[in-house]
């Protein structure tokens, strides 16, 4: 099987973009089979004008990158175009219902790009006997865990499907948000690809984040969180104690793209420039 890819790297997120249609039953396999040939840490594929996680999942890294791939791709798809200036794409992806404006921006060379992600479901302050306080934030798609001051355990990605589970909370895709201070490691578990990568930043985690705080002091906020491939900026907006808007903003690279040619599952294969 020979795909066509294009690799974005939002802030470390490094996520492959298949061009060439898959049948959604092999998105997961597909999906395997590509991050181990790419190193990617997930993978995005478009199709009909949309764009859907490998696990049905929102993921605003992808998101950002996919409206600069629309706005911008040249015919073959595989390059982009520059841009100067600001400019919006709508785009229609996987885990939110209705489409997604997203704000560009360029200088010629580099590019960056802000969206207006769906707010949460429901934002849930917990006690938990083994993980202690955390705060579940439920998107549609994914629900995260924030988990603050604490060391990652071995057990913790257990305790967390418990708690999904118990509150009948999305448990396909879910993410373990550990902060400290400014900083965010966020590890993501999808189901359907039998994955689980301590991602190199996390776009809905570090929206979560910014949820969950905003409604905790039941203020308006922008936060810089400062993650392992880099920083994402967020902004919530709490009007009459309820969260209205939230906003997400960082950079965006393609380092490469061309053709991927997969073999039967379980044999290696090669990436073609």
């Amino acid at each position: 099987m020979e795909l066509s890819y294009i690799l974005a790297d939002p802030s470390g997120n490094t996520t492959a973009f298949v061009l060439s249609p898959v049948a959604p039953d092999d998105y997961g396999p597909v999906a395997r089979m590509v991050m181990e040939q790419l190193n990617a840490e997930q993978v995005a594929f478009v199709h009909d004008g949309r764009m859907d996680m490998m696990g049905g999942e929102f993921c605003g890294n992808a998101s950002r990158s996919y409206a600069l791939w629309q706005a911008l791709r040249r015919p073959d798809g595989l390059s982009l175009k520059p841009l100067q200036g600001v400019m919006e794409q709508t785009v229609r992806v996987s885990g939110a219902p209705h489409p997604l404006t997203v704000t560009l921006r360029g200088d010629g060379s580099s590019l960056h790009a802000s969206i207006a992600m769906p707010l949460p479901r429901r934002v849930l302050p917990l006690e938990d006997p083994f993980l202690g306080p955390c705060t579940l934030v439920e998107y549609p798609g994914i629900s995260h865990v924030l988990l603050e001051n604490r060391e990652p355990h071995a057990d913790d990605p257990a305790a967390v499907r418990e708690i999904l589970e118990t509150l009948d909370a999305e448990d396909g895709c879910f993410g373990l948000l550990y902060l400290e201070d400014n900083a965010l490691r966020p590890r993501v578990l999808v189901r359907d690809t039998c994955t689980d990568v301590w991602e190199s930043s996390c776009a809905s985690g570090t929206c979560a984040v910014a949820a969950a705080l905003s409604l905790r002091q039941n203020t308006s906020l922008s936060l810089e969180l400062v993650q392992p491939g880099g920083s994402l900026m967020a902004c919530a907006t709490v009007e009459d104690e309820k969260l209205t808007l939230l906003t997400l903003d960082g950079p965006v690279t393609f380092p490469a793209s061309g053709i991927l040619s997969l073999p039967p599952e379980g044999e290696g294969g090669t990436a073609q420039p």
